[in-house]
């Protein structure tokens, strides 16, 4: 005998969306910012990559929770 529930809610929340906007305007900046650099990188720079901020984990927990996940 199968066991019945309740169907699964997806909400939606303002926070997401201003997140998943966020992060759209990030990726267009770092295209962008790529574009324009695409010719002036010498190899010297950052060792140990980008920091990242401060809400990073909460950003990072709002991409996956809307289906963003990182960039390819």
């Amino acid at each position: 005998m199968a066991l019945r529930r309740p169907p699964t809610r997806i909400e939606l929340k303002t926070d997401d969306i201003e997140d998943y906007e966020e992060i759209l305007r990030e990726r267009q900046m770092a295209a962008e910012e790529a574009a324009s650099n695409s010719g002036s990188y010498k190899g010297k720079g950052m060792v140990g990559g980008p920091t990242p901020s401060p809400g990073a984990k909460r950003k990072q927990a709002a991409a996956e929770r809307i289906g963003i996940g990182k960039a390819r």
